[in-house]
């Protein structure tokens, strides 16, 4: 099994070394373990959100050590979660550097809006909650045609708090899901979902059944901001993937996609 959405200390918000995290994996008996630490975000938006553009070395320069030193237990991955759109305290070289396995795209802001910050939940109340979901998809739509990640983070990440869309946005999550299959971009089923106040995975069971009716691939993650949170509620996720047809899920090495089994 594999777990490719997992944060450091680095981000401001996660507490444990990243060691701790690897050997919590081998615990867990996990193939693979990967490293999606926040990509370095603005100064105004940093503090407790991301590592500084200067930690980034260091972060892969840990990663890729405990990749070796641990090499005959577990395959530890190299990677990043980026914003989109992408800031430019993010040095776009990362994205061709060869020890990166994978990069994980995700949507946390509308224009000047961190929305899946706490203190800013007010701001759901602003603006009909179907023009906020159109905005989040045509980000996120945006972000599958950028052609920049690998693999797509918490889909619908827009219902964090549980503000849920009165309006039918299957056409316009079904067109994502065409697009991310023509691509090759992968899904992520993020089980941190289970744990906000929204109670459910990322994304739900009716996107996780488009995304496999439209051949997208998926891995998963339990975006773990602690080393006790590595594989938190993947017996739901997994069952939840059977249930839809999923028999396979997606690793990565040097940003090339490959299957393993789920089963």
């Amino acid at each position: 099994m594999v777990n490719y959405h997992n944060h450091t200390n680095l981000c401001g918000h996660a507490s444990g070394t990243m060691e701790d995290y690897v050997s919590s994996a081998i615990n867990k008996s996990l193939q693979e373990f990967g490293f999606s630490d926040h990509a370095p975000v603005p100064l105004h938006l940093r503090d407790g959100i991301s590592m500084n553009p200067e930690e980034t070395e260091s972060y892969i320069n840990e990663a890729v050590r405990l990749k070796e030193l641990y090499r005959d237990k577990i395959a530890v991955r190299v990677g990043f979660e980026v914003d989109y759109p992408i800031f430019d305290t993010f040095d776009n070289r990362y994205f061709f550097d060869e020890r990166i396995d994978f990069v994980i795209g995700s949507v946390h802001y509308i224009k000047d809006w961190g929305f899946d910050n706490p203190d800013n939940i007010e701001r759901f109340n602003e603006r009909p909650i179907d023009d906020i979901y159109s905005d989040y998809y045509s980000v996120l739509e945006s972000l599958v045609e950028s052609n920049l990640v690998d693999i797509i983070g918490h889909f619908d990440l827009i219902k964090k708090f549980g503000h849920r869309a009165n309006g039918d946005f299957t056409s316009r999550i079904t067109t994502i899901a065409k697009k991310m299959a023509e691509k090759g971009i992968v899904a992520e089923i993020n089980t941190s979902g289970l744990y906000k106040p929204v109670k459910e995975i990322y994304p739900s069971k009716e996107i996780v059944d488009i995304l496999f009716k439209e051949n997208v691939p998926v891995t998963l993650g339990s975006d773990s901001h602690s080393p006790d949170e590595v594989c938190r509620g993947y017996d739901i996720a997994i069952a939840m993937l059977k249930a839809a047809g999923y028999r396979k899920v997606s690793g990565f090495m040097a940003r090339k996609r490959y299957d393993l089994s789920l089963l």
